[in-house]
């Protein structure tokens, strides 16, 4: 029988203090009131070194009996001491220090006591026995989903690997606490050491994710392991050029993560079966994922998600329940472990970064205040510190910016013509731009080139281009197209071609593997090419760099 994905909250249990997860279809007036009490909807651990940082930051509060104390905390760092909440203000306060330099060196190396480290285990081992049947629940249910999938994490990966057994089985593995339990499930469902790990070095990461996965690596000798980077593009000069990603154009994640593994998967021989460790409980955008679904940027991937449903707690169960080492950043007090530049790190992180990982974070820091000065604000510390640099759009104040205007003239003779006026000259990667419309076909008239797109399907000619190479005017010509859009598609492609900046998003958004780019050249495979189009409309404007630079009118 099919049913929704039973929901669960977190309740305090006063005997063993520590947080029990209860099925939220209880009735909740049959819980015993004097034994549970309702704390959250979800918690993640606090562990000593963040109750060391919390002792430094509020001395008023808290004294060194903490450490002794059960103590957790909800997404928005609202803490939990024993069952009771505590109302500091985390982020006003972090905000509030002043001086970070004396802050951070009085944050001497903590020396925890072996008794400290004892109790600590003692602490999470009761929470282990506590929730043991919720435990089980979550790696073994057989009972079926919504989709019709085992709610259990084992099952559901042995029917997915039953599903596509001839596929390549891999793990994407970032370092963080999901893709740990994702790849230890894994190995463990399948009773199999030897599943490819690939990890998408977006070069970003933190200090101490680098050390864990060099260590995961180490524990696991059986496991082939592939680290994938973007070896075309630095991140901080593309931000000189560009200005650094915001929330609204949060363009790294695409050059600098999904482009580089994406041009891997894609030339893979194999079709290929990914288990992610994407959770629905995440954000409202992963809600809607599917727990086996095709990838929409791979024709030969599939992708499996074994924990979609789970909570922070649930992740936090495994870990302990099974003993898996993880990243030591979640210990200094990290919710999430991505990327130290990320602007949709919160205060805390940033806070974090700050005492943690100060050569990363000043870095960062001087880099931003420069770009605020250079694009023209007076109030260029404020802009920073109060971070609205995170919801800035396009390339004011950026000299690029000036390569995504692409001009147009009317052309007066031929009503389905138009003449454009690029910003560089037009040489021969001008070519490959054009081979997702169809097959080429060029001839000179003196000086004059005409390049004709031929459609594959009834060999008619769709439009052509007129052009001189070393100039950069050209004339488009509709010639047979049922395409409404086709001149809208056409001058995405000269908007890439203005602005390409070599940057490797493109490769993700070819579902076949036929981009590819390498020494500052730009190439589509023909061969390759199925002329599906992805490429022309996966991003606005038909390039990454373009809709990161576009400064829209008025503004």
């Amino acid at each position: 029988m099919k049913r929704r994905y039973t929901k669960f909250n977190v309740y305090w249990d006063k005997e063993k203090n520590v947080p029990k997860i209860i099925d939220d279809s209880q009735n909740k007036s049959s819980l015993d009131n004097t034994q549970y009490m309702y704390v959250a909807t979800d918690l993640r651990p606090v562990f000593l070194e963040e109750k060391y940082l919390l002792l430094k930051m509020f001395s008023e509060v808290f004294d060194e009996t903490m450490y002794e104390s059960s103590m957790w905390a909800t997404k928005l760092n609202r803490y939990i001491i024993n069952g009771t909440p505590i109302e500091i203000k985390v982020n006003q306060r972090a905000k509030e220090i002043m001086g970070i330099e004396k802050f951070r060196n009085n944050m001497s190396p903590p020396n925890f006591s072996e008794k400290l480290i004892e109790n600590e285990r003692k602490i999470f081992s009761n929470f282990v026995k506590l929730n043991k049947g919720h435990f089980n629940y979550l790696i073994k249910s057989e009972e079926k989903d919504e989709e019709g999938h085992p709610v259990g994490a084992y099952p559901f990966i042995r029917e997915a690997y039953e599903k596509y057994p001839k596929r390549l089985h891999l793990i994407s593995f970032s370092g963080g606490k999901d893709s740990t339990v994702v790849s230890h499930l894994v190995r463990k469902a399948l009773n199999n050491p030897s599943i490819l790990h690939i990890f998408g070095d977006t070069t970003l990461e933190l200090p101490k994710t680098y050390e864990y996965i060099e260590k995961f690596k180490e524990k696991n000798p059986m496991t082939p392991f592939l680290d994938e980077k973007n070896e075309e593009n630095n991140f901080f000069e593309m931000c000189e050029e560009i200005g650094p990603p915001s929330r609204v154009k949060s363009w790294c994640c695409s050059i600098f993560k999904t482009g580089p593994m994406g041009t891997t998967l894609s030339n893979f021989d194999e079709y290929v079966l990914t288990f992610l460790g994407i959770r629905r409980p995440e954000s409202s955008s992963r809600s809607k994922y599917k727990r086996i679904s095709q990838s929409p940027k791979m024709i030969k991937q599939n992708v499996a998600l074994p924990m979609v449903d789970w909570l922070d707690i649930d992740v936090w169960l495994y870990l302990f329940t099974e003993n898996v080492s993880f990243n030591f950043s979640y210990r200094q007090g990290f919710a999430r472990v991505g990327c130290w530049v990320c602007p949709h790190n919160s205060d805390w992180s940033t806070f974090l970064s700050s005492v943690y990982n100060s050569k990363e974070y000043y870095r960062w820091y001087d880099f931003l205040i420069n770009f605020a000065k250079q694009i023209g604000k007076k109030d260029y510390k404020d802009y920073i510190g109060d971070g609205y640099w995170k919801a800035r759009q396009g390339g004011a104040g950026l000299e690029k910016s000036r390569d995504v205007i692409l001009e147009t003239k009317e052309c007066v003779n031929e009503e389905n013509s138009k003449n454009y006026i690029l910003s560089k000259d037009i040489d021969n990667d001008f070519y490959q731009l054009f081979k997702p419309f169809g097959k080429l076909k060029n001839s000179s008239k003196g000086k004059i080139e005409e390049l004709y797109i031929i459609s594959k399907k009834d060999n008619s000619s769709i439009f052509k281009l007129m052009f001189k190479f070393g100039s950069n005017e050209l004339k488009v010509t509709i010639i047979n197209s049922n395409d409404r859009y086709i001149l809208n598609k056409i001058e995405k492609q000269l908007n890439k071609f203005n602005s390409c900046m070599y940057c490797l998003a493109c490769n993700s958004a070819c579902p076949v593997g036929a981009i590819s780019v390498s020494n500052r050249k730009y190439f589509i495979d023909k061969e390759k090419c199925i002329n599906c189009l992805k490429c022309v409309d996966k991003f606005d404007s038909g390039c990454l760099i373009t809709s990161a630079l576009k400064i829209k009118k008025g503004s």
